[in-house]
């Protein structure tokens, strides 16, 4: 069967294309009822190569007399004019000096880490390695992988692979392909990988049935609300870090992620060592802890914008509005000091409808989306950061 997606009334054949982001271009097959407009153009905003390869492909104008009608059509014919404004406003302009703050902060954190570490002062220093330095090295690394930085392609990734790999000691490619299906579909059973993961957590009542098959403990779901932080979050850094993205780095050959991997494991434990003069199993052993508390910190903030949202059911298409206001929220976007803690990762509606928009710019633009979404009567939903935390615990328990 041929494959084909929708971008501005043209139909694509991308049957024998190999798509460079992965399989998510088939979230988007018109064959199946969705299509592609909004999700190209905001994964590719700066890619003159990916505009390039779109024209490349056997194409044709959908034909008028038996398209389906394209669902919030009149609404998201307004969202392509609004989001001209906030362009012509500057609001996807990137900010060198911003991009130097988020290297200050990281230079800062790092030595602030390491000063503690020399003074002894373990659990300070493995708190500021892991929730200051290596979480903020996953924010950034995440904004790379958006080339939403410096706004240049090629330097965002080479910021992405130095953030993720030496701060995380992970792969930002592999990030990008994961992370990309849940930025297609957030909240959709079998296609978000944010939801599938059982066995490790359940985040909506029939995971179990509907993710893939893998084996379930009852006893582990019903102790989830629990066992999430503080085991399950530390426990998938660890199989990211061990197993997942190396083996991604060796598939792919990519030598510049695996080096920067290599480095985090090879230098930072160094570096305590060289400053507490302990061995180098007890030095390892202190990144390690450091490494356990960043996935604690950065899987727990990541699932309070979303995971207790209802979710979307495998066959269903939604619109790209839709899905951004329907099945992810913002949390507390006014308050700088919730803005600082998460990264600007607590604009999650935002950064769902523009990915590509520098972070930073975001809070400013989830006062402006008000006035739009009483406008097309949208139930954009905004938390407490409080409130996002009680939600995401109230449904690991309901649904353990």
């Amino acid at each position: 069967e041929r494959r084909y997606v929708t971008i501005e009334g043209v139909e694509y054949d991308v049957t024998d294309f190999k798509h460079p982001g992965g399989s998510v271009i088939y979230y988007m097959l018109s064959n199946t009822g969705a299509d592609a407009t909004e999700a190209f153009k905001e994964f590719h905003y700066r890619s003159k190569k990916a505009r390039k390869a779109l024209a490349a492909l056997p194409h044709k104008p959908v034909d008028a007399a038996t398209r389906e009608p394209i669902e919030d059509e009149a609404m998201l014919k307004d969202f392509a004019q609004w989001r001209k404004e906030l362009e012509r406003e500057g609001f996807f302009k990137p900010s060198p000096a911003h991009v130097a703050y988020r290297f200050a902060e990281l230079a800062a954190m790092f030595a602030l880490g390491t000063a503690l570490m020399h003074a002894r002062w373990h659990v300070a220093s493995v708190i500021v390695y892991s929730c200051f330095f290596g979480a903020r090295c996953g924010w950034v690394q995440h904004e790379g992988g958006h080339n939403s930085l410096t706004g240049n392609i090629w330097w965002d990734k080479r910021i992405q692979a130095f953030a993720a790999g030496f701060g995380l000691a992970s792969s930002g490619d592999m990030w990008n392909n994961m992370h990309n299906k849940h930025h297609a579909t957030p909240q959709k059973v079998r296609h978000d990988m944010d939801l599938d993961t059982t066995p490790t957590v359940a985040f909506f009542n029939s995971a179990v049935e509907e993710n893939r098959p893998r084996g379930f403990s009852k006893l582990w779901l019903r102790l989830q609300a629990w066992t999430f932080v503080p085991v399950t979050s530390g426990m998938v850094l660890f199989f990211w870090m061990f197993v997942l993205h190396p083996r991604n780095a060796l598939r792919r050959k990519s030598f510049e992620e695996a080096a920067w991997m290599f480095s985090a494991h090879v230098i930072r434990t160094a570096v305590i060592k060289a400053v507490t003069g302990y061995s180098w199993i007890a030095s390892y052993g202190l990144f390690a802890a450091t490494m356990w508390a960043s996935g604690c910190y950065l899987f727990a903030h990541f699932s309070t914008s979303h995971t207790h949202l209802d979710v979307v059911p495998s066959d269903k298409h939604l619109s790209w509005v839709r899905y951004a206001v329907d099945h992810t929220i913002d949390i507390n976007p006014n308050n700088s000091v919730v803005n600082w803690l998460m990264g600007y990762l607590n604009c999650q509606v935002i950064h769902h409808l523009f990915p590509d928009m520098p972070q930073f710019r975001q809070p400013e633009v989830s006062r402006r989306f008000v006035p739009f979404a009483k406008k097309w009567n949208l139930n954009y939903k905004v938390l407490t950061y409080y409130g996002a935390w009680k939600a995401t615990f109230g449904n690991l328990n309901d649904v353990g």
